[in-house]
């Protein structure tokens, strides 16, 4: 994990709001949570002995309700968290910042193991253009053929 001065602060002073406000913030550095330092904070903190979570939800889910999301929607949902650090308020800012902020995954080439992965886009065969020219080619080879066998 990331040594972070807030987070050891506020463990020397078993300051709860401001560890919080620290770990709350690192849901800014990454809004997907896949490097999951998040967490990992969480964890850090509470092998200290300290109490971080509350017990119980107070309050609405930020997304309740909705199917769509916003990054006004993720800096609320961080800034009840920071008020109200439960499992259903992680688990909502996380469902906001997955939803926002993550990357597709590319698709696996067709036939390719599972770390083949293509970044170029792919070329359907036979494009319109395509096929009139091989049909051209192959009606010329085809006279020439004519001209040569009948002479």
């Amino acid at each position: 994990m990331q040594k972070y001065e807030a987070i050891e602060q506020g463990i020397r002073n078993g300051d709860v709001q401001g560890l919080r406000a620290a770990i709350g913030s690192i849901c800014y550095t990454s809004r997907d949570f896949s490097s999951g330092e998040f967490d990992e904070a969480i964890r850090y903190v509470e092998s200290k002995g300290i109490k971080l979570k509350d017990d119980a939800l107070e309050g609405e889910i930020v997304s309740e309700g909705k199917a769509v999301y916003a990054d006004e929607d993720f800096a609320r949902a961080i800034f009840e968290l920071k008020k109200n650090f439960c499992d259903e308020r992680i688990e909502d800012v996380k469902k906001i910042g997955r939803s926002l902020y993550a990357q597709p995954k590319p698709k696996k080439a067709a036939g390719a193991g599972p770390n083949a992965y293509s970044h170029q886009p792919v070329k359907q065969p036979g494009s319109p253009v395509g096929i009139l020219v091989a049909t051209v080619i192959v009606m010329l080879l085809i006279v020439i053929f004519f001209i040569l066998v009948m002479k």
